[in-house]
């Protein structure tokens, strides 16, 4: 063999030998390096950084320990070309694999968003921006652009009012004003289901509109848990007998839909003009005044059995409930004297 082809595979001997020692020294550093910090360390990684740019930010925060090992262990590993920007909790219980795995998979810090029972569109996008997801008209924007995802639970809703249900949701820093809205569409979904599992949708007593649209009158006037079937079995006794509902809040809506809500109600507003004036037009109205939660949902199905007409508010929440308006006009005595102590 000439003394060149000798020099030639010993120069390849020793690239191969290089090469391997810099893949053992990686992999010897991601077995044996932990994370530094022992407290909770929150990283930001921003859409667009590449590999060495996340590996060098993580290095500057004390995440990862050594830059050059850290590339070669990327390079060789499964997680390369997978990194995900977002916002990361990093603590002393990973190493460098633990660390690459959590920036491969997306596992981004989560933050709660909690929307009660009865709130309407625009008080949850108000409550959205408080939570610091977005502004609220970003919000308000995503659910009018919802409206063909609304319409293919149900055909007839007028819009995205009373589809976004309430729950505590969890959604990264950055997450959209949309993705936050079809997560609350699922979540209708989701009771809508559990709610077929309860009652058959053959044995409704209301079709899917016109249940979730008493569910919200019945959301908008139960203080008190087990007062919301007995309030149900007015609205449907009023409804089979061809009463009209004479429910307050669906005169606010319309208030605050027409931009003419001043706080209080005024007896002048009960001649209001508007298909969600319960007091002026028979039957319900043509949607949800709010976004009811699964147990007015289920009470609109189930109402109890009563013979009930009238109900007006009494003490500590409660209402008195009449079978005539004799009896209602006495507890509507009751409540005013109450009002005026």
């Amino acid at each position: 063999m000439s003394n060149f082809r000798k020099g030639v595979l010993a120069f390849l001997f020793t690239v191969l030998g290089v090469g391997a020692a810099l893949l053992g020294y990686g992999w010897y550093q991601i077995n044996q390096n932990q994370v530094l910090p022992n407290d909770e360390v929150v990283v930001g990684i921003p859409a667009g950084y590449g590999s060495e740019q996340i590996i060098d930010l993580l290095l500057d925060k004390g995440i990862l320990a050594n830059r050059f090992s850290s590339l070669v262990y990327l390079y060789f590993s499964p997680y390369r070309g997978r990194l995900q920007a977002g916002e990361y909790v990093f603590d002393g219980s990973l190493n460098v694999e633990g660390v690459f795995q959590k920036l491969a998979d997306g596992q981004v810090r989560l933050y709660t968003f909690t929307v009660p029972e009865g709130l309407r569109i625009d008080q949850m996008a108000v409550r959205w921006e408080e939570a610091g997801f977005g502004s609220a008209g970003d919000f308000l924007e995503a659910t009018e652009n919802a409206l063909d995802d609304v319409l293919e639970i149900n055909p007839a809703a007028v819009s995205a009012e009373g589809y976004l249900f309430p729950e505590t949701y969890s959604f990264p820093r950055n997450v959209s004003a949309q993705e936050g809205v079809r997560a609350m569409l699922a979540g209708f979904r989701g009771a809508v289901g559990r709610l077929e599992a309860v009652l058959d949708a053959g044995e409704w007593p209301l079709d899917l509109n016109d249940t979730l649209t008493l569910a919200s009158l019945i959301e908008s006037e139960a203080a008190i848990p087990d007062e919301r079937v007995v309030i149900s079995s007015v609205f449907h006794n009023r409804l089979n007998l061809g009463m009209k509902l004479d429910c307050d809040p669906t005169v606010v809506y319309a208030l605050i839909q027409g931009g003419a809500y001043r706080g209080r109600l005024l007896r002048a507003d009960l001649t209001l003009d508007s298909p969600y004036n319960t007091y002026v037009y028979g039957g319900l109205p043509p949607g949800p005044i709010s976004n009811p939660g699964f147990a007015s949902l289920l009470a609109a199905l189930q109402p109890e059995e009563s013979d009930y007409l009238f109900f007006v508010r009494a003490e500590a929440g409660r209402h008195a409930f009449s079978r005539n308006i004799s009896e209602h006009n006495r507890a509507v005595a009751v409540y005013r004297r109450l009002q005026g102590q």
